[in-house]
């Protein structure tokens, strides 16, 4: 009973702080997702809390779906706030995000990784590849406002358009990276990562997405 009361009023908590923060850190340069990291870090020092805590590690498989459920609709949630019909010219800065600017910073992180860490290069391409996307929801205090609401500036599109795209094509370097981990580069078939990993299943995730955006609007 006391867990289920200490569960409840964390919940209740949390539903206060997310309506309540957001008015007070507009004139600071923090974010309600940095305040609730800083929180749970916090948390996690207070004594009679740890055996409230399971272990990531003791629950692989629900950790990982809750992972996926929040990278859709953080993602979701970014590509419905735009209101620009999709186009090559008209996300010209978009697609120089992805295909540029991205490839370059997933590549120049890996170095810095590797030299300044002395990381391996699975390891420093990994950690490449998951901190080079922009991140939707720490970025949202700078993207786009609501649907038709007219916020959409070429800065706020750019950085709303490109959050809500690169997880997608940051996905074959983390492969590649899993892969560098059990064969190393030797053991690496670059043409069938890039068949498949990069060509096939990016291709296959952007048909769906087109499918799903085309059932909704139906």
């Amino acid at each position: 009973m006391e867990t289920y009361v200490l569960v409840v009023a964390g919940f209740g908590a949390l539903v206060l702080l997310t309506a309540w923060l957001p008015m007070v850190l507009r004139a600071l340069p923090l974010s309600l997702p940095i305040c609730c990291v800083g929180v749970g870090a916090v948390l996690a020092f207070v004594p009679f809390l740890a055996g409230l805590t399971p272990h990531p590690g003791e629950h692989l498989k629900l950790v990982e779906h809750a992972t996926e459920a929040v990278v859709v609709i953080s993602l979701m949630g970014a590509g419905l706030k735009i209101d620009r019909l999709i186009g090559w010219e008209r996300w010209a800065t978009t697609w120089r995000l992805l295909g540029f600017a991205m490839p370059l910073t997933i590549i120049t992180l890996a170095a810095l990784a590797s030299a300044l860490l002395g990381l391996g290069i699975a390891s420093a391409l990994l950690i490449a590849a998951s901190l080079a996307p922009t991140d939707p929801v720490l970025a949202s205090d700078v993207q786009v406002g609501h649907p038709s609401e007219g916020k959409e500036d070429e800065m706020r599109f750019a950085l709303t358009s490109e959050a809500g795209l690169n997880d997608g094509l940051a996905f074959p370097f983390v492969n590649l990276a899993i892969a560098l981990t059990s064969g190393g580069v030797a053991g690496l078939s670059l043409s069938h990562w890039i068949a498949i990993d990069v060509l096939w299943k990016v291709a296959v995730g952007a048909i769906l997405g087109l499918l799903s955006v085309g059932v909704l609007a139906g």
